[in-house]
């Protein structure tokens, strides 16, 4: 077949994505793979038959996802600088959410979903200013990270998406950052989110996804 040549295991694969599906069935989980980790199309068909959903983080990914046969509910947004072309392809599919990573993007999707006359779920992506304990350059969730909506502004800005048009406010984000070994900076960005949730939900913003 000539070189290089790639070789991947589907059985593999597939153990491992019901691994963590046994892992999670105490709650209502959607698994969503990373186009960005690899984007094979053979693998996306592989992993949307076993039942995964795509994470992606631009206008190709979402074809190639959609293409793969991942139901655009099961398509999540991420990613920084999104293009209005791509915005629009997002909504225009009716993916499950954009996450939106600061409060000039909030405004932008809105003036898009209004001028297709569709509406947008939304989640916020946040930083929980949380030290994943892992090469500096792979770290997005603390502080001084340039990624993220601040936890402080989360609330505020949380109001804003369920007043602006063609928004519908769907859930909370986070990605603290990559090959981390441990379990404690999740669970602690976990518990950060879920004290926002509460917030909000008092205040008559019931949630539907945590990222």
């Amino acid at each position: 077949v000539g070189t290089p040549t790639y070789v991947y295991s589907s059985g593999e694969i597939a153990a491992r994505f019901y691994a963590l599906a046994r892992a999670c069935r105490s709650h209502p989980t959607l698994i969503c793979y990373a186009v960005k980790a690899n984007s094979s199309q053979a693998l996306l068909t592989h992993l949307a038959r076993l039942g995964a959903g795509a994470d992606i983080v631009s206008g190709g990914e979402l074809q190639r996802a959609l293409v793969a046969g991942v139901p655009a509910d099961k398509i999540v947004f991420s990613g920084v600088g999104k293009l209005d072309a791509e915005l629009d392809a997002a909504i225009a599919a009716g993916v499950r959410a954009i996450n939106v990573e600061s409060a000039e993007e909030l405004e932008r999707v809105s003036a898009r979903a209004h001028a297709l006359g569709r509406a947008a779920q939304v989640a916020l992506r946040l930083n929980p200013d949380i030290d994943p304990d892992t090469h500096p350059y792979l770290a997005t969730g603390l502080r001084e990270s340039k990624f993220g909506i601040a936890m402080g502004d989360a609330p505020a800005l949380a109001a804003r998406a369920r007043a602006l048009a063609g928004l519908r406010l769907h859930g909370l984000a986070c990605h603290i950052g990559s090959q981390i070994l441990d379990e404690a900076p999740f669970m602690a960005s976990f518990e950060r989110l879920c004290g926002l949730v509460r917030a909000l939900a008092a205040e008559g913003a019931p949630l539907r996804q945590l990222d």
